[in-house]
């Protein structure tokens, strides 16, 4: 590749929270690399947790961009973790249209260790559960959930043992996260066009890319030019950049989405909250928003909803 890249050429100068989409010159693979800075300060500033816990958030929070990037329908990549070392729960979620968001809570009697591993943070006595969540978000589909193993060799080597085996797609995660960015590196393979096997060429051209990408380094993760990172690595295999899309976070909580959830609770649920604690007050696990509800609040969620009770309106108040 020249040395001056035409409009095509990833080596362009490129800003903090996009996403680079590229294809190659002869080898069915392509490769996605997002870095998240002021995205993910909107996430750090809102779960202020130990290093070792935020460098995991933001992890995750790469790996469902970098996901997402390869959906081919509107809708979202969840990745969730369930753990039972410190970190209880850790959720990264993100759209089609490259909303993410993410949040993780805390065990209340542990404490996060200086440079604890993964298998520390998420599952300490064997018993942590991981899983990926796609939902098309389309009427009368449900979302579809994949177990993922906890690899002892941490995130990146589960969610790649994970695609090879649901998706049959090859697939490299290289992820990375310090106190200000998070950056993320896909490299994958492609099925060949009319499903038959790869000619050996094409075998040659993936290896080739597989021992490009392996020389990337946390360092230039997150504090190379984006673009000229693909570039730097690259180059020898004709790269051509597809797409370079904004990524941010973005919440989908709302007070109406609170409300339907109170509804579901039931009236009798809701009212014997109002009486303990005068209002029903919840906060969004992903940005922190307080939605209150008092008594008038209440009762005109079980009226619009025509939600009977076997007391009436008044356990409401």
């Amino acid at each position: 590749m020249s040395d001056h890249p035409d409009d095509e050429s990833p080596a362009q100068t490129v800003q903090d929270d996009h996403l680079l989409k590229i294809m190659f010159g002869g080898v069915s693979a392509r490769a996605h690399l997002v870095r998240i800075r002021r995205s993910w300060q909107e996430v750090h500033r809102r779960h202020e947790e130990a290093p070792e816990v935020m460098q995991l958030l933001g992890q995750m929070s790469c790996a469902s961009i970098l996901l997402s990037a390869s959906l081919k329908y509107e809708g979202s990549v969840t990745l969730q973790i369930h753990g039972d070392g410190p970190v209880r729960l850790a959720v990264a979620e993100c759209n089609a249209a490259l909303g993410f968001r993410s949040t993780v809570k805390m065990a209340d009697n542990l404490t996060v260790n200086a440079g604890a591993d993964w298998r520390t943070l998420v599952n300490a006595n064997g018993m942590g559960r991981f899983s990926v969540v796609l939902d098309p978000r389309t009427p009368d589909t449900t979302p579809y959930q994949g177990i993922v193993s906890l690899h002892e060799e941490g995130l990146s080597k589960a969610l790649e043992a994970y695609m090879d085996r649901s998706e049959q797609l090859p697939t490299r995660l290289w992820l990375a996260c310090d106190g200000e960015r998070a950056a993320g590196l896909l490299l994958q393979r492609m099925p060949p066009e009319g499903g038959t096997s790869a000619p050996p060429s094409d075998d040659d051209g993936w290896d080739q890319l597989l021992a490009l990408a392996a020389t990337v380094t946390d360092t230039e993760l997150l504090a190379q030019d984006a673009g000229r990172l693909l570039h730097q690595l690259f180059w020898q295999a004709s790269p051509r950049l597809l797409e370079d899309r904004p990524v941010r976070f973005q919440c989908g909580c709302s007070r109406l989405r609170v409300g339907r959830m109170l509804q579901t609770l039931g009236r009798d649920e809701v009212a014997a909250i109002l009486t303990e604690q005068g209002k029903v007050s919840v906060r969004c696990d992903f940005c922190n928003t307080a939605y209150d509800f008092d008594a008038v609040d209440c009762v005109e969620l079980f009226t619009e909803a025509g939600i009977p009770s076997s007391e009436g309106p008044a356990t409401l108040h």
